[in-house]
């Protein structure tokens, strides 16, 4: 049957409509996608952020801890070292014109004090250290040296001060007496390596070390001590029978 002419237009306008539709969602579409485009355009070409002015102050660093206190050392006292260091040199000549070497006493327990005619605490333990001296040499010879370095401008003042009545009234037998004169040569290597005392404050009087038989400082003494006490001959001792 013949389409009529209300018909054909009809179905011409449906047509049209419908193309009209179509036209428009691809424009929608279009423009969509065009804002993506712009939007990702300007992200890529955004300036980047700008850091905030004054900048924020460093962190506060945290307080530092306060150091350990050092132990006061202990005086007139036999002190152990955790490592017995091996003992400096020792080659001084003696006040009665002879010469002492301790390398020449290897094997043997050698007893060395530092100490001065002018130390009121030297004057006071050299008798009971001088009497120990002489009996442990006597107990044990060829194995025990005691050494009395002093540290006076001449051997005359040092014969002078052993002299005297409280000290015996001679040199003292079995007792070897060094003279380190104004300590320039032996007193400062002593104390730095047996105690790590060594400053030019650290050189005081008396002190006295004891060396092994393989010549390590095995114990020291900072100050005066009485060596009557039954703990200093124990130790010698021991060492001496080791």
């Amino acid at each position: 049957m013949a389409d009529t002419e209300p018909t054909r237009a009809s179905r011409q306008l449906a047509i049209a409509g419908a193309i009209f539709l179509v036209a428009l969602a691809f424009a929608g579409w279009k423009a969509w996608d065009a804002t993506r485009e712009v939007e990702r355009l300007a992200l890529a070409v955004a300036p980047p952020p700008v850091a905030p002015w004054p900048p924020p102050p460093p962190p506060t660093p945290a307080a530092p801890q306060a150091a350990p206190l050092a132990e006061a050392p202990a005086f007139g006292q036999l002190i152990l070292p955790k490592a017995p260091p091996l003992a400096p040199p020792l080659s001084l000549p003696t006040v009665d014109g002879g010469r002492f070497e301790l390398a020449s006493t290897r094997g043997q327990v050698v007893f060395v004090n530092f100490w001065a005619t002018w130390c009121p605490p030297c004057r006071t333990e050299m008798p009971s250290m001088v009497k120990l001296g002489r009996e442990l040499s006597e107990r044990y010879p060829g194995k025990f040296k005691m050494v009395a370095v002093s540290v006076d401008e001449s051997a005359d003042l040092v014969q002078q001060f052993f002299r005297s009545p409280e000290q015996g009234g001679r040199l003292p037998p079995l007792v070897t007496v060094a003279l380190d004169r104004e300590a320039k040569q032996a007193v400062r290597p002593w104390y730095c390596v047996g105690r790590g005392a060594c400053s030019p404050d650290d050189v005081k009087f008396p002190e006295s070390y004891i060396v092994d038989k393989s010549g390590r400082i095995a114990a020291y003494v900072i100050g005066d001590m009485d060596w009557s006490e039954p703990s200093a001959r124990a130790l010698l001792e021991r060492l001496i029978g080791g």
